[in-house]
C-alpha cells in the first residue's frame, strides 16, 4: 500500500501539477490527516509484530530464567512444541500475508533459541559463528517455502554476523591472512555479488530487498577507501569505490533516496578524510574541516531534495 504524503501534494501545487482549489479534495482522498481506519490499520500491524517478537523472546527468557528447575527434556519440549505448533499452523491453515510473516518470524526466533539450547545442554563445543551460520542455513528453506523476504533478510544478517565472528577467531588462512582488509573485501564483494544477483531476479520472485546488500557493499567499500587513504589497504579499493558510486547512482537515481544518501555520505567521508590527511590540521584546520563538512552536507541535502521531488 502506498500513501501519498502531505508534503508531496504541496510540492505538486507549487509546481502546478495540482490546482490549489483541488488540494482539499486530494487531502481527503489520501486520508490526510489519517482517519480512524488508517490508525486501526497501523495498530493492528504494530501489535501483531510486537506480539510475534514477544512470543519468541518470551520462550527464550522463560527457559533461561527456569534453567535450574527444568530438566533437559522439559527445556527442549518448551521450545520444540511451540515450534511444531507454529509449523503445523503455517502448513494447515491459510493465512494472510502479514500474519504469515509474523508467525514465520516467531518460528525463526524459536529455531535460534533451540539451537542455543542444544549447544548449551549437550556442550557441543560449537563456536558462536557456527551457531549463527547454522541458524542462517536452517532459515533458508523456511524462507523459500514461506516466501518471506523478512526471513531472507534475517538469514542474510546472520550470515554477515557469522563471517565477522569467524574473522575474529583468526582461523581463515587458506589463501591469505584474514586481516581487516580481507574482511572488508569479503563483505564488500559478497554483498556486491548478491546485489547484482537480486537485481536480475524478477519482482515476483523477490527474496530480500536488493538495496540491503547494496548498502552493505557501499559501507564496506567506504571503510576500505578510508583504510587506503592511510596506506592500510590495497590501491585497488579506489576503482571499486568509484564503481560502487556509479552503480548506486544508476540503480537508485530518482528511485531510492536512502541509497543516494549513502552515496553522498560515502563521498563526504572520503573527501574529509583525504583533506584531513593532506592538511594535518591544528585547531584552525579542524574548524575549516567542520565548515567544509557543513557545506558538503548542505549541498548533498539540496541534491537529495531535488531527487525526491523528481521521484514524486
Amino acid at each position: 500500500m502506498h500513501f501519498t504524503s502531505r508534503q508531496t501534494l504541496l510540492d505538486w501545487v507549487r509546481r502546478g501539477r495540482l490546482a490549489q482549489a483541488q488540494l482539499p479534495a486530494a487531502l481527503a482522498l489520501c486520508e490526510l490527516p489519517p482517519g480512524h481506519s488508517r490508525w486501526q490499520w497501523l495498530f493492528d500491524r504494530l501489535l501483531l509484530w510486537l506480539g510475534s517478537l514477544c512470543l519468541g523472546a518470551g520462550l527464550v527468557f522463560f527457559v533461561a530464567f527456569n534453567w535450574q528447575e527444568l530438566g533437559r527434556l522439559p527445556r527442549l519440549a518448551l521450545l520444540e512444541l511451540p515450534l511444531l505448533a507454529m509449523l503445523v499452523l503455517l502448513w494447515r491453515k491459510p493465512l494472510a500475508d502479514t500474519p504469515r510473516q509474523a508467525l514465520l518470524l516467531a518460528a525463526a526466533l524459536t529455531i535460534g533459541a533451540l539451537l542455543a539450547l542444544v549447544g548449551q545442554t549437550y556442550q557441543t563445543g560449537a563456536d558462536p559463528w557456527q551457531l549463527f551460520a547454522t541458524w542462517a542455513l536452517m532459515l533458508l528453506p523456511l524462507a523459500a517455502l514461506g516466501q518471506s523476504p523478512l526471513l531472507w533478510t534475517l538469514s542474510w544478517l546472520l550470515g554477515q554476523l557469522a563471517l565477522v565472528l569467524y574473522w575474529r577467531l583468526g582461523l581463515f588462512t587458506l589463501f591469505v591472512a584474514f586481516d581487516e582488509e580481507a574482511l572488508g573485501w569479503s563483505l564488500t564483494l559478497l554483498n556486491a555479488a548478491l546485489w547484482g544477483l537480486l537485481s536480475l531476479v524478477p519482482a515476483r520472485y523477490t527474496l530480500l530487498p536488493a538495496w540491503l546488500p547494496g548498502l552493505a557493499a557501499g559501507l564496506g567499500v567506504t571503510l576500505l577507501a578510508l583504510l587506503a587513504l592511510f596506506d592500510a589497504a590495497s590501491p585497488w579499493v579506489w576503482p571499486a569505490w568509484i564503481a560502487w558510486l556509479g552503480a548506486a547512482y544508476l540503480c537508485w537515481h530518482h528511485r531510492f533516496i536512502a541509497g543516494l544518501a549513502m552515496g553522498c555520505l560515502s563521498l563526504i567521508a572520503v573527501i574529509l578524510a583525504a583533506l584531513g590527511k593532506w592538511m594535518e590540521p591544528d585547531i584552525n584546520g579542524f574548524l575549516l574541516l567542520s565548515l567544509i563538512a557543513i557545506g558538503l552536507s548542505v549541498a548533498a541535502s539540496r541534491w537529495l531534495q531535488q531527487q525526491r521531488r523528481s521521484h514524486a
